[in-house]
């Protein structure tokens, strides 16, 4: 288990280290991630997972993957756009937005979001944005790895994007690759895809690969015959644009390929999970696919009026998370609320905007959090208990991962509330 094997490696870490070393491997990871556009703090340390939980962890995202899949495309081929936008009540303007026939394809990005407990790893969310942020740790923790001497197996989950986009440029003809994010995406702090650039640059140097935003991205490419000739990595999610997508939508309207529209929101629509624990769509999966939401997907539900006073109740059970937001933005521990403020969140959203998840325990660790003369003095450092969410890439048929974020000041585990770094095989 990832706690129990980490609390041997870390015990090595800092002991076997002049905290002057660990001082300085931490300041030239955070940095990197600095110099990337990527404005989350680095954990005190990088971490391990053994080969056979890792490969475990990967193969149950990609069955995951594949059952989310074949769920949507049941829905999405048994119910008009018009009953989509009233089920999953899709704001009109992303609704304009969304290529309908993705949605019956699958994805073919995506990050899986997991809970390390002392029993075992329970998957949380599904992200299917092309832009799903988090690839830089592994950078980053490697230099981490590196300047202490220690090993860090695996390769870049960017290294695995470009390969994919280069299977598409090369499969549809393209020969410019444009990074497109937005202003209020990038002060966000969620870095800009550099490594992907990089890999791109190296891999395929006749390529012309272009970073920008909405400010930037050149008129010409807009008109014909270059809008034909590029692929566009969407940065840009709809809740950081301020034009209600009608930049992206122009974009994919010149004739670009465009890696996804706002289809990858609807993909990671929470009801999605419920639909997944709905024992009467379990007739889609295979049976390793049923076995995989049975073993490692929390119970999920969506709330409704009608059960609201019970699921009040037994509020401490539950999770409950809001429609189509990211981030850790709307995302309620049921124990940390009292029963009429959530009543009341519930209510002012609407009710069925919500989903209810069975509670996991995170599995924790303790970590150094400051270093001060009183804490040298005593002869010891402070620290922290710190939670922990880890994330797997899946990009078309590679796996890739895992991202580790980890927080000791909330249970809802994320880049914006807490720090990241990444897990190597051992």
């Amino acid at each position: 288990m990832f706690a129990a094997e980490n609390r041997a490696f870390l015990n090595r870490v800092f002991t076997e280290h002049s905290p002057h070393d660990l001082a300085l491997a931490r300041e030239i990871s955070d940095r990197h991630l600095r110099d990337l556009g990527f404005l989350f703090p680095t954990l005190p340390t990088h971490f391990r997972l053994d080969r056979t939980t890792l490969d475990e962890l990967h193969s149950t995202t990609a069955r995951l993957v594949s059952a989310h899949r074949k769920v949507m495309r049941h829905v999405c081929s048994s119910l008009s756009t018009a009953e989509l936008a009233a089920t999953f009540r899709i704001p009109e303007a992303m609704a304009g937005h969304i290529h309908w026939q993705w949605m019956t394809e699958g994805t073919a990005l995506a990050r899986a979001d997991i809970i390390p407990t002392e029993s075992g790893y329970a998957f949380c969310e599904l992200n299917t944005f092309s832009g799903v942020g988090g690839g830089e740790c592994q950078h980053s923790a490697r230099l981490h790895a590196e300047l202490l001497g220690l090993p860090a197996a695996g390769a870049s989950p960017f290294l695995d994007l470009a390969r994919h986009y280069l299977t598409q440029c090369t499969r549809l003809g393209l020969d410019r690759l444009v990074i497109l994010d937005s202003v209020r995406h990038s002060r966000r702090g969620y870095g800009r895809d550099q490594p992907l650039v990089d890999f791109l640059r190296i891999m395929a140097p006749d390529l012309d690969v272009v970073y920008c935003n909405e400010t930037s991205y050149r008129a010409q490419w807009l008109r014909a015959p270059h809008a034909r000739r590029i692929l566009v990595h969407r940065l840009i999610t709809f809740a950081d644009t301020d034009d209600d997508g009608a930049f992206l939508k122009a974009v994919d309207d010149s004739g670009a390929t465009v890696s996804c529209m706002f289809e990858a929101e609807l993909g990671m629509h929470r009801k999605w999970f419920s639909l997944l624990c709905d024992p009467d769509l379990h007739h889609l999966l295979d049976p390793e696919e049923v076995e995989t939401l049975r073993r490692h997907v929390p119970m999920t539900f969506d709330l409704a009026p009608d059960i609201l006073d019970d699921v009040l109740a037994s509020r401490g059970d539950y999770v409950f998370k809001h429609s189509y937001t990211y981030g850790g933005d709307g995302v309620l521990i049921g124990a940390e609320h009292s029963a009429p403020a959530l009543r009341a969140r519930f209510v002012a959203d609407g009710v069925e905007t919500w989903t209810c998840q069975r509670m996991v325990e995170a599995s924790t660790l303790e970590l150094p959090v400051a270093d001060g003369p009183s804490a040298e003095e005593a002869g010891h450092r402070k620290t922290a208990e710190f939670d922990f969410v880890l994330g797997v890439y899946a990009y078309g048929d590679r796996t890739n991962g895992a991202l580790v974020r980890g927080s000791a000041d909330s249970k809802v585990v994320n880049a914006s509330r807490g720090a990241i770094s990444w897990a190597f095989a051992d």
